[in-house]
């Protein structure tokens, strides 16, 4: 298995049955922001940030695995990040946020958090 790093503000993520998760409560733009910061540091994207059907100004909660990229900047990476920000705060200027109730903020955790088990199934 591939070393990785979960970067996410999904809190049902912090169960235990992962390893590397860096939790920030905030909402999907701003953990966007802080994957790109990872990014330029020399972090590569093993998920893309937007990965689903479901779109950001739906769901309150996104998870995005990283691995190390070695000396060089990983372009592809940069340029996915950088999109799915631009696209988030598209979406967010242009869309009010849902006030979901908690069985379907749990509903959005379940599919985030299967994602991530389906990625790192596949890795």
């Amino acid at each position: 298995m591939i070393k990785y790093r979960c970067i996410t503000n999904n809190p049902i993520m912090l169960d235990g049955e992962f390893q590397n998760i860096e939790f920030i409560d905030t909402d999907i733009l701003h953990l966007f922001y802080c994957v790109e910061q990872e990014v330029c540091k020399g972090y590569r994207l093993l998920t893309h940030p937007l990965t689903g059907s479901i779109r950001p100004d739906i769901t309150p909660y996104k998870s995005v695995l990283l691995s190390e990229c070695g000396v060089e900047l990983d372009r592809e990476s940069i340029e996915l990040i950088q999109k799915a920000i631009y696209y988030v705060y598209r979406l967010e200027t242009n869309h009010a946020k849902p006030d979901w109730g908690i069985n379907e903020r749990l509903d959005f955790q379940f599919v985030d958090r299967d994602f991530i088990r389906n990625a790192l199934a596949i890795n």
